[in-house]
């Protein structure tokens, strides 16, 4: 007799039991209202003056994160000097040790967070620190990425001559991307591997820490890492600096890894990616979860954007996200994943059914799937979708870190004032204020939306040839 499957919060859904949802058409009205909505406006405002704050991810954050910084990179170069972010971009190369690693963040040594267990030192950068949270595997390409976006956008091409240790900052984002190919790959899935996280989170389910890889870690493959792999090396592609055998090497890669996404991960009966394949250690969470039920709404926008969906298969993934928000009841598309994973499955305090990791609806990502179906021709959808995302900056003349689903703002704080215990936010209060990853990510998707909108450009990468949109370029 098979054994009862552990209860969700709610139903799963199935893309390809949804009836597909093609782009709606930009009608007058619409294209009216992205062009001249005053909302947009005065949110990408209040976002440029957030940013001007700093490259630090928030308020309590004093860290530069690299997977933050690449993701407001772009709209960082209009807030503040772009010197800041090319000295904090070559920050990184003095904590990226021998195999290629890139870490997480890069702190002024007397503000570091004791919450992080390990850190790493320079002889080179005196007074700063850096940690890394092992248990992802998108460090590297972060910084690949954000280094392509960095050149691009500022057409500052001598970063890549800047030399550290005898190497160039070119060869340096060389040696990340090799570090994954091999320290972090899975030769049996033709994929990089990280642990069991979230969709794009960073959190283990086996310990209480989470962040760090162990001898009780369970090793997966997945879709984020994996999808954000391609898209740094289309940005990296895009600069054209690789001479003809690096070249030759690394788009064969990307041929590999884009086929083994969709050989390994996608599952075909449902029309969706599957949240994890596990390597020799087997899964972490107990045969009565029906794991592949889950569903991860980010990992599937990055998907779309390094062209791995067809259109048939994009129109049901839209499908499916609106349909989990509406299920869920979340106030936007940043909430994931759905389900939640039930209770249990992580042991890390906050990541219950409908917590920060687990259910945790946050404008940082929420834009950014917003963009990617924009750019494959969602237009009209998408500016609905961010709308909600808009006017709770409004709401509330902040950028939080993320939000419960309730729509509040929620997070940790060690000492909520008397008018956040009175809102009844108590010891889960309002999050990182000033979070920048919300704000950059919000400025792109404006902008974004009003190009695609005034422009009418046709979104490119559609399919599953291996080719990539060029989204924010």
């Amino acid at each position: 007799m098979s054994k009862k499957k552990l209860p969700f919060a709610g139903e799963p859904v199935v893309p390809n039991q949804l009836p597909a949802i093609p782009p709606a058409a930009l009608d007058a009205d619409t294209r009216a209202a992205i062009l001249n909505d005053s909302r947009f406006d005065e949110c990408r405002a209040m976002a440029i003056t957030c940013l001007k704050g700093g490259l630090n991810a928030g308020s309590h954050f004093h860290e530069v994160w690299i997977r933050d910084l690449n993701t407001f990179l772009i709209p960082a170069l209009e807030a503040v000097p772009p010197q800041q972010v090319r000295s904090a971009l070559l920050d990184f190369l003095h904590f990226q040790n021998d195999k290629g690693d890139i870490p997480d963040g890069v702190v002024e040594e007397k503000k570091h967070d004791s919450y992080y267990k390990h850190f790493r030192r320079a002889d080179s950068l005196p007074g700063r620190m850096a940690m890394k949270n092992s248990v992802s595997a998108d460090q590297e390409t972060s910084f690949v990425q954000a280094l392509a976006r960095y050149v691009t956008h500022t057409e500052d091409r001598s970063i890549l001559r800047e030399t550290h240790q005898g190497r160039s900052c070119l060869d340096h984002a060389l040696d990340a991307l090799e570090f994954l190919w091999t320290e972090r790959w899975s030769p049996t899935h033709g994929l990089i591997c990280n642990a069991a996280t979230i969709d794009w989170h960073d959190v283990q389910p086996e310990d209480s820490h989470g962040l760090e890889m162990s001898e009780s870690t369970h090793r997966a493959v997945g879709v984020y890492s994996n999808a954000l792999a391609l898209l740094a090396l289309d940005d990296l592609f895009a600069l054209d600096v690789l001479d003809a055998e690096q070249n030759e090497k690394w788009r064969g890669r990307r041929t590999a890894l884009a086929a083994a996404i969709r050989e390994v991960l996608w599952d075909a009966e449902r029309g969706k990616f599957v949240p994890h394949r596990y390597l020799e250690e087997g899964s972490p969470f107990p045969p009565e979860l029906d794991e592949d039920a889950i569903f991860f709404p980010l990992g599937t926008g990055l998907a779309i954007r390094a062209g791995l969906l067809s259109e048939d298969e994009i129109s049901r993934s839209w499908a499916a996200t609106a349909e989990a928000v509406r299920r869920a009841g979340a106030a936007s598309i940043g909430f994931s994943p759905w389900p939640p994973y039930p209770a249990g499955c992580y042991a890390a305090k906050g990541i219950q059914p409908w917590g920060y990791a687990n259910g945790g609806d946050w404008t940082w990502w929420g834009a950014q799937t917003a963009a990617a179906y924009a750019d494959a021709g969602y237009v009209a959808e998408a500016y609905k979708a961010l709308l909600p995302m808009v006017e709770r900056v409004l709401r509330d003349r902040e950028f939080f870190e993320w939000y419960d689903r309730h729509n509040v703002p929620a997070g940790k704080i060690k000492n909520p004032s008397p008018e956040d215990k009175a809102k009844g936010w108590g010891a889960l209060a309002k999050g990182a204020a000033q979070f920048r990853g919300a704000a950059g990510t919000l400025v792109i998707a404006i902008d974004l939306l009003r190009e695609l909108t005034e422009n009418g450009r046709v979104a490119k990468g559609l399919g599953t040839d291996g080719t990539s949109p060029a989204l924010y370029t």
